[in-house]
């Protein structure tokens, strides 16, 4: 017959051991019951603290420090000899029509000139297997700006010009000026361009402006309600709007106008006051 097993005895160290895991998980579990309580008291704290949120805006009408225009020049035909002539001379032509009205060279800025050969479209008709009926062929589009119109080669040259001058009425006088060259030689232009030049300084005193227009509105809201603006709490910056002159749109979206000459510009901040009591 087997003696049981003696009973290992306990290390003196266990109960001391024990003690301190259990006031751990109790100084634990205090603090995120501490944290809790401190957090639901922050937001208690924040939502009975009265504020005031409002919005500031400031305007300023400004004159286009810059204006371009974008030209092409274009022509088309069998002869590339010819063509290479024509668009020099109209060019010339165009650069007399600049001088005339007062641009400078350095205003006048030529991209490279190109030309594009162009073959004739081709069309694969599907092939027919074991006798089937040839399918029906259909009128196909062709893309001529890709493709020879007649015969082939053809041959299409093209230059782009900017003209772009601080002299922004003369700028409007070229786009609506009508010209016509010769030799086949067609012209596009596009839409006069209006910019704004050096906004960086324009933007940080509208934005000191729409500042001081938001805290003028609060003190007016809470005039006579027994309390005063407090400490700022939070402030932002709204859309920046640039339109046509006296065009602008009171709602919140941005839009910037690139086609009117005088302008103006509109910034919106919104600002976050704590109140006081008086």
């Amino acid at each position: 017959m087997s003696n049981p097993a003696p009973s290992r005895p306990l290390s003196p160290t266990f109960f001391p051991s024990l003690a301190f895991l259990l006031f751990g998980v109790a100084l634990a579990l205090g603090f995120v019951t501490a944290t809790d309580r401190f957090g639901r008291s922050l937001t208690q704290i924040r939502q009975n603290r009265p504020e005031i949120v409002v919005k500031g805006v400031a305007t300023q009408n400004l004159r286009s420090a810059q204006g371009m225009v974008q030209v092409s020049l274009r022509w088309r035909g069998e002869d590339f000899e010819a063509g290479r002539r024509a668009l020099a001379t109209q060019r010339a032509a165009l650069n007399d029509v600049l001088r005339e009205l007062g641009f400078t060279p350095s205003e006048s800025i030529y991209a490279a000139p190109s030309v594009r050969r162009l073959e004739p479209a081709v069309f694969v008709e599907p092939p027919v297997e074991n006798g089937e009926k040839p399918p029906v062929r259909r009128p196909q589009l062709v893309d001529f700006d890709r493709f020879a119109r007649g015969r082939a080669p053809e041959y299409l040259f093209d230059q782009d010009l900017n003209v772009q001058s601080a002299d922004v009425e003369r700028v409007l006088a070229f786009s609506r000026k009508e010209i016509f060259l010769a030799d086949g030689v067609g012209i596009e232009r596009s839409a006069p361009i209006f910019r704004l030049l050096n906004l960086a300084d324009v933007k940080k005193d509208l934005l000191e402006s729409a500042a001081k227009d938001a805290q003028r509105r609060a003190n007016t809201m809470v005039t006579g309600s027994g309390t005063s603006l407090g400490a700022l709490l939070e402030a932002s910056q709204g859309v920046i709007q640039i339109s046509a002159k006296d065009r602008i749109d009171e709602s919140d979206s941005s839009q910037v106008d690139i086609h009117s000459i005088d302008k103006t510009i509109r910034v919106v901040v919104t600002m976050r006051f704590e109140l006081v009591k008086e």
